[in-house]
């Protein structure tokens, strides 16, 4: 079976509906969340094919998906909301014009200190953080680097997500930024400026501690 994990990058935030649709790749299984609900509410769900749930259904002789928090209609009422004011809004089609803005901006990080890469789709990006520039060698996990440039950020009121051990399961480190579905090519230039100004305040904290 090939199943889609669209939770994080699903419900329009790369530029359409779902991350997959670009590949031309029809999957079986597809996992939701996150977007799906716009935030208000706590919602997953997995989508599948008559073809698919028949299956199971046979096999099993009942096809059985109950949960103590499943079912929620106020969070099921919160997700129909979320889904009808994207198309109302055009919201989707926003990120799709606003993603490459995001992107061509945020490229321009590739040129300081200890960014090793930076990569992403529509309104979702991933800033790779690394020890040598050259070699893309990951900074040691005793660094905490992400986390230090999370606390940083903050102070500049810039909120970003640290990701770790992506590079060999403990070592790696990576910052992602998703603005909102509203963001204006004005905020996107001020989350560029945010960013750069958070990565010198955490390279002069680096150098104190190591001073």
């Amino acid at each position: 079976l090939f199943i889609a994990d669209e939770i994080l990058c699903g419900a329009g935030r790369t530029g359409t509906w779902w991350a997959i649709e670009p590949y031309g790749a029809v999957p079986d299984i597809m996992t939701l969340g996150k977007g799906i609900s716009g935030g208000y509410a706590a919602l997953s769900a997995v989508a599948a094919p008559e073809r698919i749930i028949d299956v199971i259904a046979d096999g099993s002789g009942s096809f059985l998906h109950a949960q103590t928090f499943s079912h929620h209609p106020v969070a099921c009422a919160a997700g129909l909301a979320a889904v009808r004011y994207l198309k109302r809004h055009g919201l989707v089609e926003r990120c799709a014009a606003l993603g490459p803005v995001l992107q061509e901006r945020l490229a321009a990080l590739r040129e300081l200190p200890h960014v090793g890469d930076v990569r992403g789709r529509g309104l979702l990006a991933g800033i790779e953080f690394v020890e040598d520039k050259a070699t893309r060698a990951p900074l040691p996990r005793t660094a905490r680097f992400a986390e230090s440039f999370t606390e940083a950020a903050q102070q500049t009121g810039l909120v970003v997500w640290p990701n770790v051990g992506h590079a060999d399961g403990t070592n790696g480190d990576l910052v992602m930024v998703a603005p909102p579905f509203i963001v204006t090519e004005q905020e996107i230039d001020e989350i560029v400026r945010r960013f750069a100004e958070a990565l010198e305040m955490t390279l002069h904290s680096r150098t104190v501690i190591e001073v």
